[in-house]
């Protein structure tokens, strides 16, 4: 659309809970996207499960993301979402530390 894109989240861990809690925001949606998830030690993996509104369908939508631990320095990120019948991924994004 002629625009970089840029996007952020809050992410916390719920002692009380013992789950983690992400809320995203980026400039091509018009809202946020809330989530709960859970961290794997075996996998090194946190996945959240949440909803979103799709802003063209003006409906809730079913959003996933899946972080995964490379190594100390690198993760990925992958987000997707579903309309309770069908999940796409929508988005990866692999971060480096910087040093």
């Amino acid at each position: 659309m002629g625009m970089p894109f840029e996007g952020f989240s809050i992410e916390a861990y719920d002692n009380a809970m013992h789950e983690f809690s992400s809320i995203w925001v980026d400039n091509f949606g018009t809202g946020m996207m809330y989530m709960k998830g859970k961290y794997d030690e075996a996998s090194k993996t946190l996945t959240y499960t949440g909803t979103s509104v799709d802003p063209m369908q003006k409906k809730e939508i079913g959003v996933k993301e899946v972080f995964k631990v490379i190594d100390d320095n690198n993760f990925t990120m992958e987000m997707y979402m579903t309309d309770g019948s069908k999940e796409v991924k929508t988005m990866e994004i692999n971060y480096t530390r910087s040093m």
